[in-house]
């Protein structure tokens, strides 16, 4: 039997693949080698950790599991759920090692050339989201697994307004536009919530770097309206659940707003607030100074971009046409 490692770094990057390890392990011999903020002494710095959600759904699919490194040289196929060439992964110490195909998936929708900074030094070839995405031969268009689980959720009952965050105004940023009070004031969540008469619900991004998500929480409630219902989250066990059950979102250009767009959910993209990545192209990118939601209150036909921007994003098939290609390389 073909012998696969599945090599997992970081909780939120790999989730998005975790739903080919099941079909994978009806068929092959597999291993797991955690990395990174998948080892039992990173510490989380959420409010729930997302790790002993993996252990509980994934860990009975492998015969061995491994912390940091392992023997790389005698796997038929190794799968990195990152493409990104950095110290944290060590990625490039095991490719040198092995003697199999090495393939990654993108480690997000960005702007920076991480093919080009990894490819043949850790992977050999990598997943991306959309047909769009190609540029290179050993690029392959996968969509995202863990969005076909939205399938499910296709008719349930809208209970939130839905804002996805970025870097906050309380820290140091890459970006020029930064979730602070002069955003959310441009947002004008509370006319928002009086049409939709619904909460809002803010994701919350817990960072490595930052040691701690309370500061954080203190933070947003010091600069919202005293007068906006809602409530803060960090840690989620089902975001597909969390993203159907949206009446709109509005959103830093996150991998997560994907989701929404293929529910046909309003969305919109607060432009600099993050890298624009697959959304370059996506007609619902608002610059600051021109935040309009009316946008999001009818909804926009965007089955074009999707078909361009995430493989089988219609038919919530993406799972399948990526566990055909690995099936390919074995």
């Amino acid at each position: 039997m073909k012998r696969i490692l599945f090599i997992t770094s970081q909780y939120r990057v790999g989730e998005r693949v975790y739903p080919i390890l099941p079909i994978l392990a009806s068929e092959y011999s597999m291993d797991l080698l955690k990395v990174y903020q998948m080892v039992n002494d990173h510490k989380w710095v959420g409010d729930e950790d997302m790790r002993l959600k993996f252990d509980r759904d994934y860990l009975h699919l492998f015969e061995s599991v491994f912390e940091h490194t392992c023997d790389v040289s005698k796997y038929d196929l190794i799968i990195s759920d990152d493409n990104r060439h950095t110290s944290k992964t060590k990625l490039a110490t095991l490719y040198n090692q092995k003697k199999c195909p090495m393939v990654s998936f993108e480690h997000g929708s960005n702007d920076k050339d991480y093919f080009k900074l990894g490819h043949k030094v850790v992977f050999d070839m990598c997943f991306r989201f959309g047909d769009k995405d190609i540029k290179h031969k050993e690029q392959i268009a996968g969509g995202i697994p863990s969005n076909d689980g939205l399938s499910k959720y296709l008719n349930l009952e809208k209970k939130h307004i839905l804002v996805i965050v970025n870097f906050l105004g309380n820290r140091p940023s890459p970006f020029k536009v930064n979730f602070d009070e002069k955003l959310f004031k441009k947002l004008n969540l509370i006319e928002l919530q009086q049409k939709v008469n619904l909460p809002v619900v803010i994701k919350l991004k817990s960072r490595a770097d930052e040691g701690g998500y309370k500061k954080n929480l203190m933070y947003l409630r010091s600069i919202l309206p005293s007068d906006l219902d809602y409530e803060i989250i960090v840690d989620i066990e089902d975001d597909n659940k969390l993203i159907a059950e949206s009446k709109c979102v509005i959103s830093s250009p996150s991998t997560l707003a994907f989701k929404p767009i293929q529910l046909g959910i309003p969305t919109m993209i607060i432009r600099n607030s993050g890298q624009i990545g697959g959304f370059y192209d996506y007609d619902g990118v608002f610059d600051v100074n021109n935040i309009d939601n009316t946008y999001l209150l009818s909804t926009q036909d965007n089955s074009e971009w999707i078909s361009r921007s995430i493989k089988a994003g219609k038919t919530f098939g993406s799972t399948e046409v990526v566990v055909s290609k690995l099936k390919e390389m074995l």
